[in-house]
């Protein structure tokens, strides 16, 4: 019962090409790109504007304090005795049910965003997602 897989030769040709253009481009960033990427990032690193000890003064103002859930209720005025009995079947906590779902709300409203913090995502997420690319190339 064994055969052999026969593959049309117009078409191994084709995928024999695509390989060697793959296989040549991730030689080519494995030698070039990546070592080039790895300086530039460097000197990234070390540009005035990006100020590495500012990095520990973002991480210092993360910190805060989470607040309690409070209970919001999701029932609406015309079903809520409805709705009520369906969970108190479901739940078979009879009195003691809770309807509602528990978020999570900041005292003060919306939280002020980090402008340090967000300037440098800016400026990383691009190069996060072309080394993302180019690993994938390697990796095929």
């Amino acid at each position: 019962m064994s055969s052999l897989l026969k593959v049309d030769s117009e078409i191994k040709t084709k995928v024999d090409a695509f390989r060697e253009r793959i296989t040549a481009e991730a030689e080519d960033l494995v030698a070039n790109f990546f070592p080039k990427k790895l300086l530039e990032l460097d000197h990234f690193l070390k540009d005035p504007s990006i100020n590495i000890a500012e990095l520990k003064e973002i991480h210092s103002e993360i910190s805060l304090t989470v607040p309690d859930p409070i209970l919001l209720s999701n029932l609406h005025d015309g079903l809520e005795g409805q709705n009520a009995k369906k969970r108190k079947l479901e739940d078979g906590s009879g009195d003691d049910m809770v309807t509602g779902t528990k978020v999570f709300v900041m005292p003060g409203g919306m939280m002020k965003c980090n402008g340090n913090l967000v300037e440098l995502i800016e400026k990383v997420k691009p190069e996060i997602r072309t080394l993302i690319e180019k690993c994938n190339t390697v990796s095929l």
